[in-house]
């Protein structure tokens, strides 16, 4: 098997662990891959739906690595057992809904895991949640995938809570000086941009201090192409 969805390589270059768990495994590729390529030796893989759990369980069948994995009917991370877990993944989901499978299990703090995070959609609102809540993001990175670009996060639960900047809720840990997270940081601004734009007579206050952190952003990406 050759994984080729660069999201999830990116998600399996920040697992350091060796007993992963994904959340929302779909056909189960990023496990079997994790497995296959010797970077860790056990796998779960959890759906809250049926069929991808059966498509998951015949990717392992057919490579020949079912004994070395588990495999979980859940919703989140409510019916999988932690014990031991190196890494957790939840990736191709909206930022949002990542947040609430965390918050719902006490789990994600004690159980000492890094948690590798790919929201599709509102990534500012899962930095956020998670900066509020006790978890210390290390790494993040931007990632092409055909015409979009995404960002994987990877943190772990210390207990110390802190309010992000504007910037830091949109970019996270994100470096400017790296292609992918500069055209990252470069949609962001655009993004920002064209909302306060459409803000503009309705709501000017607003308007202006979006487009004045999507100048900053801007001129932080020009700054290291000089």
């Amino acid at each position: 098997m050759i994984l080729k969805d660069k999201r999830l390589l990116l998600c399996a270059e920040l697992v350091t662990g060796d007993i992963i768990c994904d959340i929302g495994t779909d056909h189960g590729y990023l496990p079997a891959h994790l497995i296959l390529s010797g970077k860790c030796r056990r796998a779960i893989a959890a759906d809250i739906n049926e069929m991808p759990l059966e498509a998951a369980k015949c990717v392992f069948r057919k490579e020949n690595i079912s004994d070395k994995a588990d495999f979980f009917l859940s919703d989140g991370l409510k019916n999988v057992p932690l014990e031991g877990v190196t890494d957790i993944v939840i990736a191709g989901m909206g930022g949002e809904l990542i947040s609430r499978i965390i918050a719902a299990d006490e789990r994600t703090k004690s159980c000492g895991a890094a948690f590798i995070l790919q929201p599709m959609t509102r990534a500012s609102e899962l930095r956020k949640f998670l900066s509020e809540n006790g978890f210390e993001t290390d790494c993040e990175k931007g990632v092409k995938e055909g015409r979009f670009i995404y960002s994987v996060i990877r943190c772990r639960y210390t207990g110390v809570c802190r309010t992000l900047s504007p910037a830091e809720e949109i970019i996270g840990r994100l470096d400017s000086c790296i292609p992918e997270d500069r055209d990252y940081i470069l949609l962001q601004s655009d993004r920002l941009s064209r909302s306060a734009e459409g803000m503009k007579e309705k709501y000017p206050v607003r308007s202006a201090e979006l487009m004045k952190l999507s100048r900053e952003l801007k001129e932080m990406c020009e700054k290291e192409q000089l």
